[in-house]
């Protein structure tokens, strides 16, 4: 039905361009096809390139100035400033990098001889369009168990995975520092300078 149907148009269509003259047949068809290739490209464009290709698939957290304490014991802290440049929270909830058996996210918290460290339950949460300082003495990426020293100028490999199970590669720089040794709240870090109260290099 609709090939008939197409026939019969366009056998009148072609009748009215013979009554009417090739100025008309030109315009009628030069309006319709500039019709037809804005509708199959403005579609596509509006309803799937920004939702499902931009930033809500893309990574959209910025780790400038990211650099990691050159240590030769057993743990070390990363810093920097973590930008999220989307208009949705983001909150990471795991980290990795092949220096360390694991990679904790540190807080700074009241403690029984002033400000302590310990994990931050939950991961870091970055607002929409916000950020978040790490630095020496408050929030931080923390190495445990660092496979080999970590030495100046050393490029650093991390991952940073999401609550969305999206990852991203971000990488630091170690340089020379000699503070960061701050107590940690808890004792699963025994093993790593004494238990409750252990010093740590955040």
């Amino acid at each position: 039905m609709r090939t008939n149907r197409t026939t019969r148009t366009a056998v009148a269509a072609a009748a009215l361009a013979l009554t009417l003259g090739l100025a008309a047949c030109s315009e009628d068809t030069g309006t319709t096809g500039s019709a037809a290739t804005d509708s199959a490209t403005n579609e596509p464009a509006a309803t799937s390139q920004p939702e499902d290709g931009g930033e809500s698939e893309a990574a959209v957290v910025i780790f400038e100035n990211g650099w990691a304490k050159a240590t030769d014991t057993e743990m070390s802290g990363a810093f920097g400033t973590l930008r999220n440049t989307g208009d949705v929270e983001i909150r990471i909830t795991g980290v990795t990098s092949p220096v360390s058996e694991r990679v904790e996210m540190h807080e700074t918290v009241p403690g029984g001889g002033g400000m302590m460290m310990q994990e931050k339950e939950g991961g870091f949460v970055l607002p929409a369009g916000g950020e978040l300082f790490l630095e020496p003495g408050k929030d931080h990426f923390m190495f445990m168990d660092l496979t080999a020293p970590i030495t100046t100028g050393q490029e650093i490999p991390m991952v940073l995975t999401f609550d969305d199970g999206t990852e991203q590669d971000i990488t630091l720089t170690a340089r020379d520092f000699k503070g960061g040794e701050e107590e940690y709240v808890g004792d699963d870090h025994g093993s790593h300078g004494g238990g409750e109260g252990a010093n740590h290099d955040g």
